[in-house]
């Protein structure tokens, strides 16, 4: 009999038969055995179903459905969710990879930290190099700074309050839906994921478990998040963009705007969990630095588009409901008088993530 608890590892995916294999084969080759995969297709219209069919042939462990709710990731990862038969769920991307070790790690810090819910923090592949995100000082120093605040388990720190609070103020990615392992009774307390979104649905998943969980944090890698050319976030190398120019590469700047949106409708949810958090101390801190954010987006959509001016002007008057600063007030009479002239004080709060 296996002792081991079962996993449901949860593969959403679209188009992607040339690399899924790459993804089935990281759970295939883990050190701990008794998990299930269910790879929903997101409606695919390429030969992703016969590539997955043929590996179910030769392990039954593998599942192969198609998304029955909303389109998208949220909608597939729910379909995922209600199918699920394990004790505890976990989610893999179907062009990422997990290092061998992951389940039998998060499995172990999960009990021997009394946890509900691990997180683990990751590695990033841009071609043919990849990237130790998190050994730079910054980071450390934020990871240091945790160690000393909460408790720890071995390379874990273990958090029950505050977490919500820190992600809003200081939100730094150390917690991927890739890395997730929960529960499966959880989802009944804290429900599926929001299929309104279509970027940012992870995120909104994730926090909703902020200071009302046991969580645990591992802090070394335990997946290869691929940069790939039709990423949501990571289609292009942001740091190069020139925002006034922006709008002469169309398919980019199309991307900019709808993840600047969507980006948005996450930070409108972020405020409403606040809004009906029992847990939070400080919440006119929190909401003011959520209106903060809110502005800052909209600010940069208004810049971006700055050459259509009634978008832009509408985007700036959003940006005002929510702060009104320097930055904004001049912000319109450049967009009505300047046209496409840069301004390099107008560009420092620009957040083209």
């Amino acid at each position: 009999m296996n002792d081991e608890p079962l996993v449901s590892v949860i593969i959403p995916t679209y188009n992607r038969a040339e690399l899924i294999t790459s993804a089935i084969q990281s759970v295939i080759d883990q050190t701990y055995h008794n998990w299930e995969i269910l790879v929903i297709s997101d409606r695919c219209s390429d030969h992703t179903k016969d590539v997955v069919e043929s590996l179910c042939k030769d392990d039954p462990r593998i599942r192969f459905m198609v998304n029955d709710r909303t389109k998208g990731v949220g909608g597939a990862r729910n379909c995922g969710l209600l199918h699920a038969k394990g004790l505890y769920i976990s989610f893999l991307d179907s062009d990422d990879q997990w290092f061998p070790y992951h389940l039998e790690d998060s499995i172990n810090m999960l009990y021997k930290s009394r946890s509900d819910i691990c997180f683990a923090l990751w590695e990033e592949r841009h071609g043919t190099t990849i990237y130790q995100n998190f050994n730079n000082e910054l980071e450390q120093r934020l990871l240091a700074e945790m160690r000393e605040q909460y408790e720890t388990q071995d390379d874990g720190i273990i958090i029950e309050q505050g977490l919500l609070e820190r992600f809003i103020i200081n939100p730094r990615h150390f917690y991927s839906i890739n890395s997730m392992v929960l529960k499966k009774e959880l989802i009944q307390t804290f429900g599926l994921f929001n299929e309104q979104f279509s970027i940012g649905e992870d995120t909104s998943f994730i926090i909703k478990f902020f200071d009302h969980c046991r969580i645990a944090l591992i802090t070394k890698p335990h997946f290869i998040y691929n940069q790939s050319p039709d990423s949501v976030y990571l289609f292009c190398d942001r740091r190069f963009l020139d925002p006034d120019t922006l709008y002469l590469q169309k398919e980019i700047f199309e991307k900019i705007e709808f993840v600047g949106l969507q980006t948005i409708k996450m930070r409108l949810d972020m405020r409403a969990l606040v809004k009906r958090s029992s847990k939070l101390n400080n919440k006119k801190h929190l909401h003011l630095q959520i209106r903060y954010m809110l502005a800052r987006q909209y600010y940069t959509l208004s810049y971006i588009n700055k050459l259509e001016k009634r978008k832009a002007l509408r985007y700036c008057f959003l940006s005002m409901r929510y702060n009104v600063n320097a930055f904004n007030l001049l912000l319109l009479p450049h967009i009505l008088f300047a046209g496409s002239k840069s301004s390099d004080f107008l560009r420092k709060p620009l957040n083209l993530w």
